[in-house]
C-alpha cells in the first residue's frame, strides 16, 4: 500500500516473498546459490462508461489502477555489508482502460510496448548508508500522492481518472468533443502532471533512499525520461514516513518534483483504526502556475464472508485549473475490492461519476462501472 517507503531496502531484503517459499516455482537458484525471483500481476477488467448519451463496454481491458506486469530480482551476491540486487519488469497491456474510448476502442491482443519497460535498474543497500539506485526506475516521488491503507486501490485511488483517461467528453447538445476525461484529471504525482498516457514517474535515473530512521525516510533522484519522445530532464525530492500509534497506524509522504518549467509540490496521508477497521486518506498538490487536485477517501476492512476480507470505501476528488484555467472537475467514487484466502487474489468493482466544466463550454456527466479480478504472483 506504501509503495515509496524504503522501497529499494524492502526489495533487497525481502528474498522470500511467498507464503510458501520452499520449493515455490517463482524462485530459482542460480549454481552460485543466489536466488532469482520472478513475479508479477495479472489484472483484466470490464469497464463501461456512459458518456450521457452513448454506453459503451470495453471487455477485456487492462486495469490501469494497477497494471499487469511480469518480471525478476536477481540477488546478487553480498559484498560485505552491500546488498546489490538487479531488477526487470515490464508492463502487460490488454487495451489498457486508460487508452480506450468510442471512437477508439483498441485491440483484444496482449502486448508489451517500448513505454511498457518499467524497471531495469541495479539496487545496492547498505544498512548504514542506505540505497542507491541505477537505471529505469522509480523517481523519488513516484507514488507520492498514492500513500492508501483503505485497501481499494485496485478500483479507486487519488488519480480517479486513470480508468477512464481517454473517454471523449460529449457536448449537451449531443455532439462528441475531442476532449478527454485525462485532459481535466491528475493526481500530480510528481512530474507526471496532465496526461492520459504515462504510467507513473519512472525515468532512466539515479536516486538515493537513506536508511530509516524512526520511520522516515529520505529520497532524491535525477534523471531522464528515455522510452517517450517528450522525454525531459527531472530532479526530484520526497520525505516519507511510516509508524504505528496505540491502535492507529499512520503513513504520509510529500515531495517536490522539477523538470523544464514543470514545478510540482504535492503529498498524501493516510490513517487506519486497526480493531475497527476504519480508514481515511488524503491527497493534494499543485503545479507552480497551474492546476491543483485535493482528494479524499474514507474506507472500512470487514470479515463479511470466510474466503477474505473485504475492503469498502467511498472518495471525492476536485482538480482545478488542470486543462487551462477555469477548468474544474469533480468526481465521487464507490469502490469495493475481496480477497481471497489464496495469497494474491483479489476481486473489485467501483462505480464513479465524473464531472467536467469548462468556460464555454457545456458536457454531459460521465459514469464509469468497473469489475475485475486480479491475481499477484
Amino acid at each position: 500500500m506504501f509503495a515509496v517507503t524504503a522501497q529499494a531496502q524492502e526489495e533487497v531484503e525481502d528474498d522470500t516473498p511467498f507464503s510458501e517459499p520452499e520449493d515455490d516455482w517463482r524462485v530459482w537458484k542460480l549454481f552460485t546459490g543466489q536466488p532469482i525471483i520472478f513475479y508479477g500481476q495479472i489484472n483484466p477488467a470490464v469497464v463501461q462508461y456512459d458518456d450521457g448519451a452513448v454506453t459503451r463496454t470495453y471487455s477485456p481491458v487492462g486495469n490501469s489502477n494497477k497494471t499487469s506486469r511480469l518480471g525478476f530480482r536477481w540477488h546478487i551476491r553480498q559484498f560485505g555489508d552491500w546488498s546489490p540486487l538487479v531488477r526487470v519488469e515490464v508492463g502487460l497491456s490488454a487495451r489498457p482502460s486508460k487508452t480506450v474510448n468510442i471512437e477508439d476502442p483498441g485491440s483484444n491482443s496482449w502486448s508489451s510496448r517500448e513505454g511498457d519497460l518499467r524497471k531495469l535498474e541495479l539496487v545496492v543497500y547498505n544498512d548504514r548508508f542506505g540505497a542507491f539506485s541505477f537505471g529505469q526506475g522509480s523517481m523519488a516521488t513516484d507514488g507520492i500522492t498514492e500513500v492508501d491503507y483503505s485497501g481499494t486501490r485496485l478500483a479507486a485511488f487519488s488519480n480517479v481518472g486513470q480508468i477512464a483517461a481517454s473517454q471523449l467528453l460529449r457536448n449537451r447538445d449531443g455532439q462528441l468533443s475531442q476532449l478527454q476525461i485525462g485532459d481535466f484529471i491528475d493526481n500530480f504525482e510528481g512530474a507526471n502532471v496532465t496526461g492520459a498516457y504515462p504510467d507513473g514517474s519512472r525515468k532512466m535515473r539515479f536516486r538515493y533512499d537513506t536508511p530509516n530512521f524512526n520511520g522516515f525516510v529520505f529520497s532524491t533522484a535525477f534523471g531522464n525520461e528515455v522510452l517517450r519522445d517528450e522525454g525531459e530532464t527531472n530532479v526530484d525530492a520526497a520525505l516519507t514516513y511510516e509508524g504505528v500509534f496505540g491502535e492507529y497506524k499512520f503513513a504520509a509522504g510529500a515531495g517536490y518534483s522539477w523538470q523544464s518549467e514543470t514545478r510540482v509540490l504535492s503529498g498524501s496521508a493516510t490513517v487506519l483504526h486497526d480493531p475497527s477497521g476504519l480508514s481515511l486518506t488524503a491527497a493534494l498538490g499543485g503545479e507552480r502556475d497551474g492546476g491543483s487536485f485535493a482528494y479524499l477517501k474514507a474506507g472500512v476492512q470487514r470479515s463479511f464472508w470466510s474466503v477474505g476480507s473485504t475492503f469498502l470505501s467511498v472518495d471525492f476528488y476536485r482538480g482545478t485549473n488542470i486543462e487551462s484555467d477555469g477548468t474544474l472537475a469533480t468526481s465521487y467514487g464507490l469502490a469495493m475490492v475481496q480477497a481471497f484466502d489464496k495469497p494474491g487474489l483479489e476481486a473489485y468493482a467501483l462505480i464513479r461519476s465524473y464531472d467536467i466544466k469548462q468556460p464555454g463550454a457545456t458536457f454531459d456527466n460521465g459514469l464509469v462501472t468497473m469489475i475485475g479480478a486480479s491475481w499477484q504472483f
